[in-house]
C-alpha cells in the first residue's frame, strides 16, 4: 500500500538521522580526497598555503585499488549440468544477453572502476537498474553512495531506497516546469532575482508500491509520484564487510594521518623559511653595516657575526616516516605498489609477503562486487521480461573476446530463468603469471578439467567457442598429417607398379584449392570425392567382385602384362580412398599408411 507524503517524509527523516554518523564520515573522506582539508579541520591550513603540499596518498591509493579491482568479471548463465545441445544453446543465448546489458550500460568504459572506487572509499556502492524505453532495454547505472539511505531486511533484500541530493533551481525547473511558482513563492523569500542559482534539496523515495520525488524544504512539495509498476525495488547494493552494522570505508581512519602529514610538512616549511630569513647578529663595535654581494663589515670580533641557528630537529623527519608508514597500514596498501622498494628484499617471498594484504583486499572486494553485479543482472532479466515480453530484439556486442549478434524474445529466450553466475575466477586477487602456473599444476595432476581451467583464466574467453576452435584445429592438423602420409606413399605406389599420376593430380589440385583460399577440409572433400561412373551392361557382379574379367578392355578388367590387372582396375585400385586413409589415424593424430597388392589369375 502506497504511503502518503507525510508518512514518506517522516520515514526518510528517520533514515537520515540513523545514518548521520555515516554521512559525516563520508563527507570528511570526500573533502580529504579532494584536498579540501580546511573543511575537515578549520584553521589547519595557513592563509598562504590553503592546500596541502604533500602527495594525497589516500587519493592515489584509492585509485590504484579501484583500477585493479575494477576488472570486469566473467558472466555465465549456465544453470545446472548442461548435457544437451538445446540446454547449451539456451544458456549461451542468455549469456550473450547478459553481456549486452553490461556493454549497453557502458560498465566496461570506466564505470565499473568508479563503482569499485565508491565501494572502497565510502564503504558502499549502488547499481540502479532503470528501463530505457527508447531502446527497450534495461540499463545499469552506477550511483554515488553519498545521500543514499537504503532500507534492507535481515536477508539482504532492499525494501526501500532513498536518494537525497541538491540541485540548482534553474536546472530543476527545466526538468519540472510546474515547480517555478513553488520556488518563487513567498515561502522561500519572495521573487528575488537570484532564485535560479539557489540549491534545492530533492528527495527520491522508492519502494515496492510507489516512486515519489518531493522537496523537503518546501513543505514536502511533490515533484512527481507514480505507482511502482514492477512491484520491487530495482537496486543492487554492495556493502563493504565490517565488524558492525555501520557502513565504513577503507580510509575513514587514514584521513587523520593524512592531515597530520600535511601539517608536519607545513611546519617543516615554516622552520626552513625562518632559518633562511633569520636576522644577522653582529657585535657591539660594528657601527656601519652594508648588505649585498661582497659586503664588508668592520669589527674587532669577527666570530660574533653570525645567523641564529634554527636547525630542524631530527625527530621531525622520524615523525614524517612514521606517519607515512601508519597511513599505508591504515589503507592496507603496500609500499611496493608505488614502486618505492628496497632492492635488498626483492625476492619471491619478500614481494609475496608485501603484496599479501593487498591481494586479500582485492579478493574480498571482488567477491562482494560479483554478488552485487549478479543481482543487478537478475533484475535486468526480470525487467526485460516484465516490460517487453514479446518484443523481438537484436543485440550486438563482444562476449569474452568474440563478437556476436543475437536475436531474442524475452518471454521465450529468458523464460523466467534469471540466474546469472558472475565470477572473477580462480585468479581473483592474484597476478596473471602465478594464477596460470597454479591452474596448469592443477590440470597436470588431473585435479580439474580443461573446461574449468579455461573458465578461470585471467582473460576474456568464450569457453564453448574456444573449445570448438581447438577441436577444429586438431581435426585440421590430423587431416594435414593424413595428406602428408598420402603424399609420402606416392613413391611406394610407383615401386609396386601402380600408376601415381592420379595421386599426383589430386595433390596438385589440393594445392590449387588452398591457393584459392579454400579451407583444408573443403579442399580435401572437393578433390577426393569420387565422380559417379555410368552403369555398364554385361558385367558379371560376381566376377567384378572377385576382381576377374567381364569388363570391356581397357576398363580395368583385362589382365595386364605380367599377370596383373591394369592400373585402376577393380583388383588393384590406383590409391586409397579417404575412409581407409582416415581409419588409419590414431588417437594422437598420427597418420599411419599401409597398402597391399593382390593379384589373381583369371582361371
Amino acid at each position: 500500500m502506497a504511503l502518503m507524503i507525510d508518512k514518506v517524509a517522516m520515514k526518510v527523516e528517520s533514515l537520515r538521522r540513523a545514518a548521520a554518523d555515516r554521512d559525516q564520515r563520508q563527507r570528511s573522506v570526500q573533502d580529504v580526497r579532494s584536498g579540501d582539508l580546511e573543511s575537515v579541520i578549520p584553521g589547519a591550513m595557513p592563509d598562504a598555503w590553503p592546500k596541502p603540499i604533500v602527495a594525497n596518498l589516500i587519493d592515489t591509493s584509492a585509485r590504484d585499488i579501484a583500477e585493479v579491482m575494477g576488472a570486469m568479471p566473467s558472466i555465465n548463465c549456465a544453470s545446472g549440468v548442461m548435457t544437451t545441445d538445446k540446454a547449451k544453446k539456451f544458456s549461451g543465448k542468455r549469456t550473450k544477453i547478459a553481456n549486452y546489458y553490461i556493454q549497453n550500460s557502458q560498465l566496461q568504459s570506466g564505470k565499473q572502476v568508479t563503482f569499485c572506487d565508491y565501494y572502497n572509499t565510502f564503504g558502499m556502492a549502488v547499481y540502479v537498474v532503470e528501463p530505457d524505453f527508447v531502446d527497450q532495454v534495461p540499463r545499469i547505472r552506477v550511483e554515488g553512495p553519498m545521500g543514499i539511505y537504503p532500507e534492507i531486511d535481515l536477508y539482504g533484500r532492499v525494501r526501500s531506497y532513498t536518494k537525497v541530493w541538491r540541485e540548482e533551481a534553474i536546472y530543476l525547473v527545466a526538468k519540472f516546469p510546474h515547480l517555478i511558482r513553488v520556488l518563487q513563492s513567498n515561502e522561500v523569500g519572495g521573487q528575488s532575482s537570484g532564485w535560479e542559482h539557489r540549491e534545492i534539496e530533492v528527495v527520491k523515495y522508492c519502494d515496492a508500491d510507489q516512486i515519489t520525488m518531493y522537496l523537503p524544504n518546501h513543505s514536502d512539495q511533490i515533484v512527481d509520484t507514480m505507482p511502482n509498476p514492477l512491484g520491487k525495488v530495482y537496486v543492487s547494493i554492495a556493502k563493504r564487510p565490517g565488524f558492525d552494522d555501520e557502513v565504513r570505508g577503507a580510509f575513514d581512519d587514514a584521513i587523520w594521518v593524512q592531515l597530520a602529514k600535511a601539517r608536519m610538512a607545513l611546519l617543516g616549511m615554516e622552520a626552513t623559511e625562518k632559518a633562511v630569513r633569520a636576522p644577522l647578529v653582529v657585535p657591539r663595535d660594528v657601527q656601519k653595516m652594508t648588505f649585498g654581494d661582497d659586503a664588508i663589515i668592520r669589527t674587532d670580533n669577527p666570530q660574533g657575526v653570525m645567523y641564529p641557528q634554527r636547525d630542524i630537529p631530527q625527530y621531525a623527519f622520524q615523525e614524517g616516516a612514521m606517519l607515512d608508514n601508519e597511513a599505508r597500514q591504515a589503507m592496507r596498501s603496500p609500499e611496493v605498489r608505488s614502486g618505492n622498494l628496497d632492492a635488498s628484499i626483492i625476492t619471491g617471498k619478500g614481494v609475496q609477503a608485501l603484496m599479501g594484504g593487498f591481494n586479500t583486499v582485492i579478493t574480498t572486494g571482488q567477491t562482494v562486487i560479483a554478488q552485487a553485479l549478479a543481482r543487478a543482472l537478475e533484475l535486468c532479466f526480470q525487467m526485460d521480461e516484465e516490460l517487453w515480453p514479446n518484443s523481438k530484439k537484436t543485440v550486438r556486442g563482444v562476449v569474452q573476446g568474440t563478437p556476436f549478434e543475437e536475436t531474442y524474445t524475452p518471454k521465450k529466450d529468458i523464460g523466467g530463468n534469471d540466474t546469472v553466475d558472475v565470477t572473477y575466477g580462480f585468479a581473483a586477487g592474484q597476478d596473471p603469471a602465478r594464477a596460470i602456473v597454479a591452474l596448469l599444476q592443477l590440470r597436470g595432476d588431473q585435479l580439474v578439467s580443461r573446461d574449468f581451467v579455461q573458465r578461470q583464466l585471467p582473460m576474456d574467453l568464450d569457453v564453448v567457442q574456444l573449445q570448438a576452435q581447438i577441436d577444429n584445429e586438431q581435426f585440421t592438423d590430423a587431416l594435414k598429417q593424413g595428406m602428408m602420409g598420402y603424399m609420402q606413399a606416392v613413391p611406394q605406389m610407383a615401386l609396386q607398379g601402380q600408376d601415381p599420376v592420379d595421386a599426383l593430380t589430386k595433390i596438385a589440385k589440393l594445392i590449387e584449392e588452398r591457393e584459392k583460399g579454400t579451407s583444408v577440409h573443403d579442399a580435401v572433400l572437393k578433390v577426393f570425392t569420387p565422380k559417379e561412373q555410368p552403369a555398364q551392361a554385361g558385367i558379371d557382379p560376381l566376377a567384378a567382385l572377385m576382381g576377374g574379367g567381364g569388363q570391356p578392355g581397357g576398363a580395368g578388367g583385362a589382365p595386364a602384362p605380367g599377370g596383373s590387372t591394369a592400373p585402376g582396375g577393380a583388383g588393384n585400385p590406383q590409391g586409397m580412398d579417404m575412409m581407409s586413409l582416415l581409419s588409419g589415424l590414431t588417437g594422437k593424430g598420427e597418420a599411419q599408411m599401409s597398402t597391399s597388392t593382390r593379384r589373381q589369375s583369371g582361371i
